[in-house]
């Protein structure tokens, strides 16, 4: 799961590599386009809002949702797992089951995510049972780590904790949401098990569960979809982690799933499995520019699918997450966007739909030239309104509230919080001060120019002047000069 780091007929063609279609598509070069997002980290979604998101990926000519989801539902065998989630709307009255007939309905198919032996949920076993915990490259046990769910990871050398990963998955996907399309098993991304039994055995040992778990949800669902990471097979080290991949055999029925940061692709198994997905966090982090060029590197490496993060926290970290000790208690902010009421999905806002607007044309054609990629915008932002100026302020508006965001943290531009932390550190140098200005000052222009206005020229006015109006007093101070 990241740290650093979602159609009808096309939902129920076979996954099969782009490399092998018979033609070029209509809908572009991926079978296989959405979102990848993180149904556990955000509690205070309801079933309307996940709705209204399913909405958005559909009008994004989506028809895949991995929708992350372990330590985001009331386990019955293992309550550990939800502990931490306790004020999640889907813990307090189930609504996925209900929420994936609704993406059917849509034409969206959805796979269930989680992390063998770590991340969110599972990571908290760790608390009550420490003689499970994996073992730091130090010999000690692995010091905690977590995003809103914070505890150990866990080792795969043990056959009670392989137990527990295989119980607890297919009680989540045969049990809960047995009208799921399949899974996603993520491998972690920040940890491994260096005990006596895992170390360059780490993968060999976890892929003893993944083969067990595809087999019991293909025992019960032949046609589910199992998307596994490159690890498992390769043989190459895995990025981060101090091990190397394993040589298993590779069972064709497997999608497998690649990302920059962690699971580099693989061209061999790209041409041996049902699909081949590539994923990365440019809707969430990135600009247009950098969409682009997601979908050029998605199409050049022969994926059958696209499916980047769009990603939104809304809980509340117990942990300074991103070391940050000022986050401890204040809720996530839904892509960095503080004017948004409680609950409510970030993804129709203009900075939002900004991205949405570059995912669904790149995915169609990662080639189209920007003066028609700002004509779509423009059409799809203000109809019939729209003006040349109008779309330079609306790129403008969503390069300034992702420029520095992280996945904790809201854009320095947005948050004289994150500025104030990064004063107290040292690291509000003089050039980012007169960067935080300069950025401020466009904004104060979009505040103007579009005060008063109606829709659509609403949605640029309603973030500027909540930037804006977050530096009034003592606030501004800190981007004065030194």
């Amino acid at each position: 799961m990241r740290p650093s780091i979602l159609w009808l007929p096309l939902a129920f063609l076979p996954w099969v590599p782009a490399t092998r279609a018979a033609g070029p598509s209509p809908e572009g070069p991926f079978a296989h386009r959405g979102y990848y997002l993180t149904l556990t980290r955000t509690p205070t979604f309801g079933l309307d809002a996940w709705q209204t998101t399913v909405d958005a990926v559909r009008a994004d000519g989506g028809n895949l949702v991995v929708l992350w989801t372990a330590g985001g539902f009331r386990s019955k065998k293992f309550p550990a797992t939800w502990g931490h989630n306790t004020d999640h709307e889907n813990v307090k009255a189930d609504f996925t089951r209900d929420l994936i007939d609704y993406a059917h309905g849509r034409g969206v198919k959805v796979l269930l995510g989680f992390t063998p032996f770590g991340y969110d949920g599972v990571n908290r076993m760790s608390l009550d049972r420490p003689e499970w915990a994996a073992t730091g490259p130090d010999g000690r046990p692995a010091r905690p780590f977590g995003i809103h769910s914070w505890g150990r990871n866990l080792c795969p050398a043990r056959e009670d904790v392989r137990r527990f990963m295989l119980e607890y998955v297919t009680e989540m996907y045969l049990d809960f949401y047995p009208n799921a399309d399949g899974l996603l098993v993520e491998s972690s991304d920040y940890a491994a098990c260096h005990c006596r039994d895992c170390g360059a055995r780490f993968f060999q040992n976890e892929f003893t569960f993944v083969k067990a778990v595809s087999e019991a949800v293909w025992a019960r669902k032949r046609d589910a979809t199992v998307v596994v990471y490159p690890h498992y097979f390769t043989g190459v080290d895995a990025p981060g982690l101090g091990v190397r991949g394993a040589r298993q055999p590779f069972d064709p029925r497997w999608t497998v799933f690649f990302t920059p940061h962690s699971a580099h692709p693989d061209a061999d198994l790209i041409r041996k499995a049902k699909g081949a997905i590539w994923s990365d966090d440019s809707p969430a982090l990135r600009t247009p520019v950098e969409i682009r060029e997601a979908a050029r590197r998605a199409r050049r490496l022969g994926c059958s699918g696209w499916v980047p993060s769009f990603e939104a926290f809304s809980y509340v970290p117990t942990e300074p997450e991103d070391g940050q000790a000022y986050l401890v208690g204040r809720r996530q902010l839904p892509l960095g966007f503080g004017w948004l009421k409680a609950g409510q999905p970030p993804y129709d806002e203009l900075p939002a739909r900004v991205n949405r607007v570059a995912y669904r044309e790149y995915a169609r054609n990662p080639d189209l030239p920007d003066m028609d990629f700002r004509a779509a915008l423009g059409k799809d932002l203000f109809g019939a309104a729209a003006t040349a100026e109008a779309v330079d302020d609306a790129l403008a508006l969503q390069r300034v509230l992702v420029t520095g965001r992280t996945w904790w943290q809201a854009a320095p531009v947005a948050s004289p919080d994150r500025v104030r932390a990064m004063r107290a550190a040292g690291q509000l140098s003089p050039e980012r001060r007169g960067e935080y200005r300069r950025a401020l000052d466009r904004l104060r222009e979009i505040d103007r120019r579009y005060r008063g206005k109606e829709e659509p020229f609403a949605g640029l006015h309603r973030p500027a002047q909540w930037v804006v109006d977050s530096w009034a007093g003592d606030a501004g101070k800190l981007l004065d000069p030194p």
